[in-house]
């Protein structure tokens, strides 16, 4: 690894009056894999758009392979030699694994499409993962994990000389995760180089040969992993703040239910869940990709046609439910697809925190902006919503702070029951303690909460009961200090086991 591929030099970024980054330097060798570490707002995104050329440094050079370059785009970018792979899918459901693979690339005879010269460049992508993905089969019907891969296969196609990986675990279950570590070191091991933002901690030694910290847009180190311990690198990262939170579980099951359900059916899903949410509790649900978790939220919201069974809240059945309906209830559900679901990112923060504020606790058809300025000023205060303004578009936003804005939007509105799906997914060590701590509040305020997510550390440390969820059916319910991060895994992953 002494051939330096990528060297940036005293790069700088502002926005407004916001300092994104401020003179950094980073260097990149042929075949190393560098994890790129930090809070949300640290500086990571900016980085990885100023290297793939969707920014334009204000400051500072870039050199690839030893040529300067300034890129006019990301187009400019992955011509040049540079893919991104991010956190968020660009694939297109309806199109085959090859078409999706080539896009934007179609190749072209007699004024159609090539097929033939279409799937050629689709099976050598998928040849340097060695993966078994048919190319013809539809992309929507994929697992996740399949569709992981597609993108990575999509990012090939040009065969560049860096590839960035922005969150790429964030959606694959432990079994998921490990191939693709592994994957990831077979791609290093062919001479290409990989720059790996995650904010899993357990993965870094797993993957990264060495390692970048950025913090308040500033580099604070680079170090060999192999040389620095995860205590050290959470110190590095976290800078004077602790990322670890404090929270004092609660039995609540003898407060009063706002939320009950009564045998939920979703085919091929949920076989039959029945469980009650109690006043000021926040109670997880814990099970592996495909258990039924995010179905079970979409049916209490009323997203699906195709369940059955009952709701009720505070005692009085909701049987015809829409999402319009359980907001005016005081039920708010936040999706695991932040850019999909949660954000409308050409608005700006403001007007995304009101969306469901106005007509709740702010007059319908008329707009008091006054009124309207003081809950999205205490909202972002309460959520430590890093922008320049509350004007900027929430889509410019790190993943962090959208996520934040995602939950402030039910705060906003005065929401009493919280449907969380994946809540900190690709959110760094410090903000998932404010977020920890904000669910922690709601609840002694006496809000409640379901908190759904795949990392099962974070289940056991804010959750004050949490259901086993296997197989579409509620196994074991445990209490307080029953749930250990271990004693959970064991119990989602027990029919697995004994197979």
């Amino acid at each position: 690894m002494n051939h330096v591929i990528l060297k940036c030099r005293g790069l700088t970024k502002r926005f407004g009056t916001v300092t994104a980054l401020n003179a950094v330097d980073f260097e990149l060798h042929r075949g190393e894999v560098r994890a790129l570490l930090g809070k949300n707002g640290a500086g990571k995104s900016t980085i990885v758009n100023l290297i793939s050329g969707s920014l334009t440094p204000d400051e500072g050079t870039i050199e690839l392979d030893g040529q300067k370059v300034s890129w006019s785009g990301p187009r400019a970018a992955q011509a040049g030699g540079i893919a991104v792979v991010h956190q968020e899918f660009s694939l297109v459901p309806g199109l085959s694994v090859a078409e999706n693979i080539t896009l934007g690339r179609w190749p072209k005879k007699g004024g159609f499409v090539d097929q033939s010269e279409l799937k050629a460049m689709a099976r050598k992508a998928l040849a340097r993962l060695d993966v078994p993905i048919p190319l013809t089969a539809e992309v929507g019907l994929l697992p996740l994990a399949d569709q992981q891969l597609v993108e990575i296969a999509k990012a090939l196609v040009d065969e560049p000389q860096v590839l960035i990986l922005d969150e790429p675990t964030s959606a694959l279950n432990t079994h998921e995760v490990n191939a693709l570590l592994a994957l990831i070191r077979r791609l290093a091991a062919t001479g290409m180089s990989i720059i790996y933002v995650s904010h899993r901690m357990k993965e870094i030694p797993l993957v990264a040969d060495s390692l970048t910290v950025l913090r308040d847009g500033q580099e604070i180190g680079t170090h060999d992993v192999a040389n620095i311990s995860s205590d050290q690198v959470a110190e590095l990262i976290s800078g004077e703040d602790k990322s670890a939170s404090d929270v004092t579980k609660r039995d609540r099951t003898a407060a009063p239910a706002v939320l009950e359900v009564r045998d939920i059916k979703v085919p091929h899903r949920l076989g039959g869940v029945s469980f009650s949410l109690h006043e000021g509790e926040v109670l997880g649900i814990a099970g592996l990709l495909g258990s039924g978790r995010t179905e079970m939220l979409e049916t209490i919201f009323g997203l699906r046609d195709d369940a059955t069974g009952e709701v009720l809240i505070k005692g009085q059945a909701q049987r015809r439910r829409s999402p319009r309906k359980m907001l005016n209830l005081g039920v708010a559900y936040t999706s695991e697809d932040r850019k999909g679901s949660g954000i409308v990112p050409l608005l700006g923060i403001a007007e995304n925190l009101l969306l469901s504020a106005r007509g709740r606790v702010l007059p319908k058809f008329w707009l008091r902006s006054r009124e309207e300025a003081k809950i999205v000023d205490t909202v972002m205060n309460s959520m430590s919503v890093r922008a320049s303004s509350p004007q900027q578009e929430i889509g410019t936003l790190s993943g962090g702070n959208q996520q934040k804005g995602v939950i402030g939007r039910a705060l906003a509105a005065g929401m009493q029951v919280l449907l969380l799906d994946e809540p900190t997914r690709g959110v760094d060590l410090h903000a998932k303690a404010q977020i920890y701590g904000l669910i922690r509040e709601l609840a002694d305020s006496g809000v409640s909460s379901i908190f759904v997510s795949s990392e099962l550390e974070e289940i056991a440390e804010v959750c004050d009961r949490v259901l086993i969820l296997r197989d579409g059916l509620v196994h074991e319910e445990l209490i307080g200090s029953q749930g250990t991060a271990e004693r959970i895994l064991a119990l989602a992953m027990r029919q697995e086991n004994n197979k």
